[in-house]
């Protein structure tokens, strides 16, 4: 892996995501995905589902989840969403009661025509989410053309129809001068690839200046130097609360 990788954030908002290299598998519309991570590299596997998924040039993005359990709930940035090339306007942001809301109206959701892309959120076992479950939803999207992606916290990966099945954590970034923290850096591991090899990873930096992911793997690393693909920002309630794309 040398040089840089197709500029996914910088293409204009709403164009179909580019790969980032011929040996990575893209994230493709009229499939499922399933991108597994740990509490503390949310915020990576958010912006790596937002920022590598395929979707049309039009059509609505689903963003579901349930009530939050992490420490620091996450909130989505109309900045960042533009950063990854996505206009804000296109996302409408849906709160289920509980997991098997989310997955009946992620399924219809991935259903309906016009739909681009459904990300969904869950953590832990997520019992409804079984082999039917996903084969339901590998279904939905072959006849709509969306790209549904289905993000997993600290869960055990389990036998699904997905497409590909991705661990995302976040990893140590490039100094800067006078050892100043990097941009945002994820290891990507494939774990399955369905009609394909598994087992490839691939560390990508986030370059704000280009609005686009770089090779990292050959970059001199600091250690300790890890930062997260999210910003803090106060709420309301004076809480802290993550803010991702």
């Amino acid at each position: 892996m040398a040089g840089s990788i197709s500029p996914w954030g910088s293409r204009p908002a709403g164009r179909d995501t580019p790969l980032a290299q011929a040996s990575m598998p893209a994230l493709a519309q009229g499939q499922l995905h399933e991108i597994h991570a740990q509490g503390a590299d949310w915020a990576a596997a958010l912006a790596f589902a937002l920022a590598t998924g395929e979707r049309a040039r039009d059509g609505a993005i689903f963003a579901l989840r349930t009530p939050r359990r992490h420490r620091l709930p996450m909130v989505f940035s109309g900045d960042g969403l533009a950063l990854l090339g996505i206009r804000p306007d296109r996302l409408t942001i849906v709160e289920a009661g509980n997991e098997k809301d989310m997955l009946r109206a992620g399924l219809e959701a991935a259903r309906c025509a016009g739909v681009a892309m459904v990300l969904m959120e869950s953590e832990g076992r997520f019992a409804d989410y079984d082999l039917t479950a996903s084969r339901r939803l590998v279904l939905a999207a072959e006849a709509s053309r969306a790209c549904v992606l289905l993000l997993r916290g600290d869960a055990e990966p389990r036998s699904s129809g997905a497409q590909t099945r991705w661990s995302i954590r976040s990893a140590p970034s490039e100094a800067w001068e006078a050892d100043a923290p990097g941009w945002p850096t994820i290891d990507a591991e494939l774990l399955r690839y369905r009609g394909g090899p598994a087992g490839g990873r691939w560390r990508l930096m986030w370059d704000e200046d280009d609005g686009r992911f770089r090779d990292a793997a050959r970059l001199q690393t600091v250690p300790g130097a890890v930062v997260p693909l999210s910003r803090l920002r106060t709420g309301a309630d004076g809480d802290a609360r993550r803010q991702v794309a």
